[in-house]
């Protein structure tokens, strides 16, 4: 995989069903704490609700560990989890939904609360800008001052980006490179060098 969808700028959509507003806002989260100030933020834009369910994928949407979900006083699983469900299906990940909801004094059972704050989700992600994040992954290289030129140039032509450097000896460097073509920069270097530099691709699974 690539990469995957992160909101660029957050987005808000209104929908009214019988007489109850539901004020959904999106916005880019990756982390609880950042979840958790989205939710403060519509608490006080949107103040005196009756509910504020919410949901959030902190990760990538097709990572099952970094995730939240609330029902907010609503009947238990009628709006966390159809909320949560429409962001996995999505592809958007680092995302945060919240759904501010006004009662309107007609009842929809629990399959129209599904349904209601689903489609409250649906909808906002249909008016929501995103961008692609490039997934990327960890690497170290050690090369002497006379293959600087060469290496810089491998290095910028594959959108690697430097870290850390220390100039000793020689020049040290950890890097972040591009995940889909890491092995193809550490094949370029290491030929465009005659051998003499090899890129370590770092393995964070350990």
């Amino acid at each position: 995989m690539s990469g995957y969808r992160v909101p660029s700028v957050p987005a808000t959509h209104e929908i009214v069903i019988k007489n109850s507003r539901f004020v959904a806002s999106v916005r880019h989260a990756d982390s609880a704490a950042a979840h958790q100030q989205h939710i403060r933020e519509c608490q006080q834009q949107w103040p005196g609700a009756s509910h504020y369910c919410t949901a959030a994928l902190y990760g990538s949407p097709q990572d099952s560990q970094s995730y939240a979900m609330s029902d907010d006083g609503e009947p238990s699983g009628t709006a966390g989890r159809p909320m949560f469900h429409v962001l996995q299906s999505s592809g958007i990940g680092e995302v945060s939904v919240v759904v501010t909801r006004y009662f309107g004094g007609v009842k929809l059972g629990t399959g129209g609360l599904q349904r209601a704050y689903s489609q409250a989700v649906s909808e906002v992600l249909k008016v929501l800008t995103c961008h692609e994040k490039v997934l990327r992954k960890p690497a170290q290289i050690n090369y002497d001052y006379a293959d600087q030129s060469v290496v810089s140039h491998a290095l910028q032509h594959y959108d690697a980006v430097i870290k850390e450097q220390q100039f000793t000896a020689h020049i040290e460097a950890i890097l972040d490179v591009v995940a889909d073509t890491a092995t193809e920069l550490q094949s370029d270097i290491k030929n465009a060098t005659q051998g003499r530099v090899v890129m370590t691709i770092i393995n964070e699974d350990g």
